[in-house]
């Protein structure tokens, strides 16, 4: 048999479930919508498709490494050199790389609880130390409970703004407290996911603090209101000499060409970005209002999911995938992906059927 490194059980596996062609088979359904994963609904944007189309002909050779063209469209999207952009393969695989070469064996890793599952994932796959600190009493990242967490040997620390699954936000004050209470030996990723979503007065980009704080970098992705998810690309700003110990463990060819050139055509459409974005925050707002119509409780949001806390969230969620709608239980919350208009309104009558049959 051969051997393992002996901490391999206690990496976490994320598990996405099973396809759902074959769930919906099981359970005599036609479709299922997939409201589970934070994606956006819609097709990607007929350029970006375009653009896949063209380059197809090229995947016979090796991507360019450093992604440079969409490094240099970002740079200027923020408004900073292109060496303070890194391009990774998803926010995810930036995240674990970032654990890898800032932590590992003998340091610990801060992040908040309940936040994205890939921060104790990455943790552990470095050989550090989670840290998790309990979010505060309005389901917030607790910036000061988080500064105070830092040990002698904490290397690293995610926080997550808007949070996933809280959908939650905090102010850029306190990003920016953080940024001063922490050592400056510490790395700090402001991991900004759901940015585009947030329309809270208080919340702005922490990309002005990597200016400031050479410790600090902010994780973006193309996953979500860019619609492309299965294109697996991400990137961070930071420090050119932090980002460049940082993406060290990032493999060589790590983001595909058509990664890099949907992408690079999906930022091109940032008038179709703000269209999208209005119509998820009005998705967002009617589940909410929805689900306390219901006598719900359901934690308003800037991001493009809600957050439900039904009486029993697996038997509820079970309960609205059997009538044609996948959503998420998590602990005792169930997460609920803002879909089209017609998708939400088929998840609430499912909801609302489950709770008139006393279901949960």
């Amino acid at each position: 048999m051969p051997r393992f490194r002996p901490d391999l059980d206690s990496i976490p596996t994320y598990h996405p479930g099973r396809p759902l062609s074959e769930v919906a088979r099981e359970l005599g359904l036609e479709t299922i919508t997939d409201l589970g994963s934070n994606e956006d609904p819609r097709e990607p944007f007929p350029e970006v498709r375009a653009a896949i189309t063209e380059a197809v002909s090229g995947v016979n050779r090796y991507p360019l490494t450093d992604s440079p063209y969409l490094a240099d469209a970002l740079a200027e999207h923020h408004g900073v050199d292109p060496d303070w952009v890194w391009v990774a393969p998803g926010s995810t695989g930036m995240l674990i790389a970032t654990a890898i070469a800032a932590s590992g064996p003998g340091s610990s890793v801060v992040f908040a609880d309940p936040s994205f599952v890939v921060y104790r994932m990455a943790a552990t796959i470095a050989g550090a130390t989670p840290l998790a600190v309990p979010v505060d009493a309005e389901w917030r990242l607790d910036a000061a409970a988080m500064a105070a967490a830092v040990r002698d040997d904490t290397n690293l620390i995610y926080y997550c703004n808007p949070n996933n699954p809280t959908g939650t936000h905090t102010s850029f004050s306190a990003m920016e407290q953080l940024a001063k209470a922490v050592p400056p030996e510490v790395t700090i990723v402001f991991d900004e996911a759901y940015a585009e979503y947030v329309t809270a007065p208080d919340w702005s980009p922490a990309i002005p603090l990597t200016a400031r704080h050479e410790n600090v970098v902010v994780s973006r992705t193309f996953s979500k209101v860019y619609g492309l998810a299965g294109e697996r690309v991400g990137y961070a700003i930071g420090n050119p000499g932090l980002l460049g110990a940082l993406s060290r463990p990032q493999p060589p060819y790590a983001v595909s060409t058509l990664a890099q050139v949907a992408a690079l055509a999906a930022l091109g459409q940032q008038e179709r970005v703000v269209e999208r974005v209005a119509e998820t925050v009005a998705g967002r707002e009617w589940i909410a209002r929805l689900l306390r119509d219901l006598g719900q409780f359901a934690i308003d949001s800037q991001t493009n999911f809600v957050l439900w806390r039904p009486s029993d969230s697996r038997t509820a969620a079970d309960a609205v995938l059997r009538r044609g709608t996948l959503v998420r239980a998590l602990g005792p919350w169930v997460r609920i992906t803002v879909g089209t208009p017609e998708q939400n309104r088929r998840c609430l009558d499912a909801i609302e059927q489950g709770l008139a049959a006393g279901l949960f």
